[in-house]
């Protein structure tokens, strides 16, 4: 019965039936029916109008605040740690001084022997040195006695 009474109301607002609308049932269409429709349509679809207006600018705001938390989640877990981890590995690497016990990215332990520029020659052992490059050096080296001392 409700399909009925919407039915009504969109034919008795525009005069005529919507294309691929279903014809009225019988019984609905009597006179006293249809202006009963028609003052509830009066009342029903001016309320309805104003809130479709509005359904899509409030779900726009809705995606842009989630976009803008999700950038910020973002930005606090990932980008800001490697940010401050990459100052941190350049602030070591322009401190480093020839003498440093350090270990490389490979693994190797070794002290440094000469630096120029961005080559360093590291020596693993005696007479064997190696030519690296400053950014492949990961941390200084600390034997265990080193560390208690």
């Amino acid at each position: 019965m409700n399909f009925g009474l919407l039915f009504l109301a969109q034919v008795a607002q525009s005069g005529a039936v919507p294309p691929g609308a279903a014809t009225p049932p019988a019984e609905a269409a009597a006179p006293a029916v249809m202006q009963a429709a028609s003052a509830a349509a009066s009342a029903v679809v001016p309320a309805a109008a104003p809130m479709a207006a509005e359904a899509p600018q409030g779900q726009m705001w809705q995606t842009l605040i989630f976009f803008g938390v999700m950038i910020l989640v973002f930005w606090l877990l990932i980008i800001r740690p490697q940010q401050k981890q990459r100052k941190k590995q350049e602030t070591f690497l322009t401190s480093l001084k020839t003498g440093d016990k350090v270990i490389m990215a490979s693994g190797f332990i070794g002290r440094i022997a000469s630096m120029s520029g961005d080559v360093v020659t590291v020596e693993l052992d005696k007479d064997v040195r190696v030519r690296v490059v400053k950014s492949q050096i990961s941390s200084h080296f600390k034997e265990e006695g080193e560390a208690k001392a």
